[in-house]
């Protein structure tokens, strides 16, 4: 059976497929009664929104994006092998990449930012970081070799620290380990337990979360339960922990049937795929996290929900495609990790970053076509 072959043709339409299946067969009250869970009045006033109007520049799939000390905002198009810098006013000042082995070139998709109070930016692209200049041009990179990269951040001694991950992968047998690493000297700063291997094709297995807060902390976690610690970048050290009295949602069986009948459709007439699907394997908790990043007001930690916390703001799921997005931001003191309370972002936008000192956010608007553009937003929360 032709693995990568098989895997190339569907993963979109596997992809989508779940999701709707995920929407369409969760329950529709959360699990549990949290006390703590409070609404906060958020107002969303929009700067600017760039990639709707086919005037202006079209992106094809945003994948990260941070505030520049400068307040400018550096955002990587994954799918256009691009780095682009727009203004305060939504303007673009400056783009480079494109696909190759040149200067400022990426082999393969970029995928991950970090912007450093210097101005420097850090870009991972699967097995490697490129380091630029506020003005795009190259002074580093690190090559991984057999490790892959994902998130990537500065510590405050300007060296890249990065989550790298050894072994696994999708149908792998071998087990998976995450790594907090300085790649200046490839020193391991803290490690998650390795996840075993996984053979088959699996949904809501549990997966890690690390994430640049500043140029002095990365958070790290497990996306099936509520606790995240805040570490030191330079030493891995917990310095804090943010975390909520929620349960998660679980697994039904009903979502598992949901799931494999509608991959199986997905392969139609194609029997080693459908075999594939038949065998798939489960997860017990949907994922807690899809995100997290600092914001307004003064530094707080905006933690993006999934689909997996359960209390009494979490919106119905309803049987219906497209009822159900990840819209809700749990927001936490910047200093002391306390629960400030949830708030609701514009329908279709996921948020990504935040910027302090102008007490704006941004993000990715999907229309309903799919069009990604860049949105950027100031928001007062009220309640507090």
């Amino acid at each position: 059976m032709l693995m990568g072959d098989m895997l190339a043709t569907h993963e979109a339409r596997l992809l989508a497929t779940a999701g709707i299946v995920l929407i369409m067969a969760c329950a529709d009250s959360p699990t549990g009664d949290v006390s703590d869970a409070r609404r906060l009045s958020a107002e969303f006033t929009e700067d600017f929104q760039i990639g709707d109007d086919p005037s202006e520049r079209q992106f094809v799939r945003i994948s990260s994006m941070a505030f520049a000390p400068d307040g400018h905002l550096v955002v990587v198009d994954r799918d256009d092998f691009a780095v682009v810098v727009l203004d305060r006013d939504g303007r673009e000042a400056l783009a480079w990449g494109g696909e190759g082995e040149g200067p400022g070139e990426f082999e393969t998709e970029p995928n991950h930012l970090a912007v450093s109070d210097e101005g420097n930016v850090a870009v991972s692209s699967f097995r490697r970081v490129d380091v630029f200049t506020p003005d795009g041009a190259p002074v580093g990179q690190h090559l991984l070799d057999d490790l892959s990269v994902d998130e990537v951040a500065f510590d405050q001694n300007g060296d890249v620290v990065a989550g790298v991950t050894s072994g696994g992968g999708l149908f792998s047998r071998e087990e998976s380990h995450t790594h907090l690493m300085r790649l200046r000297d490839r020193d391991t700063l803290w490690s998650f337990a390795p996840i075993p291997p996984q053979p088959n094709l699996a949904f809501f297995l549990a997966g890690t979360l690390i994430a640049r807060l500043d140029d002095a902390r990365v958070a790290t976690a497990m996306d099936d339960r509520y606790e995240i610690d805040i570490r030191d970048g330079s030493t891995g050290r917990v310095v804090g922990r943010v975390t909520r009295n929620t349960l998660p949602r679980t697994v039904t069986e009903e979502l598992k049937t949901g799931t494999r009948e509608a991959m199986i459709g997905v392969a139609g007439d194609n029997s080693s795929t459908a075999e594939v699907y038949e065998s798939m394997v489960f997860g017990e908790s949907l994922p807690v996290f899809a995100g997290i990043f600092l914001g307004p007001p003064n530094g707080a930690v905006w933690v993006r929900r999934g689909i997996g916390v359960g209390d009494e703001l979490a919106p119905p799921v309803g049987n219906v495609v497209g009822e159900w997005s990840l819209q809700l931001y749990d927001i936490f003191d910047g200093d002391t990790y306390e629960y400030i309370g949830t708030v609701e972002a514009p329908e279709g936008l996921s948020l990504m970053a935040g910027d302090s000192d102008s007490e704006r956010v941004a993000g990715v608007h999907r229309d309903p076509l799919g069009v990604h553009s860049v949105r950027v937003l100031r928001v007062g929360v009220e309640g507090r």
